[in-house]
């Protein structure tokens, strides 16, 4: 299935783009599938509150 999402061309360096590639593999998805999906873990990253710091404010005020 093609889809019509935008492309782009990157240059990585050699070693990066060798345990991409590899990483790929053993997770049996392309290339670019798995940057993809890297780049999605990140973005869940973000979304997620940091653990920890929004009980700091109360551990504080206990003292």
């Amino acid at each position: 299935m093609t889809h019509s999402y935008p492309q782009m061309k990157i240059r990585l360096p050699p070693e990066v783009h060798a345990h991409a590639k590899e990483a790929a593999k053993r997770q049996e998805r392309s290339l670019s599938s798995h940057i993809v999906f890297l780049l999605r873990q990140e973005m869940e990253k973000e979304k997620a509150p940091e653990h920890g710091l929004e009980n700091r404010s109360d551990a504080s005020d206990s003292e």
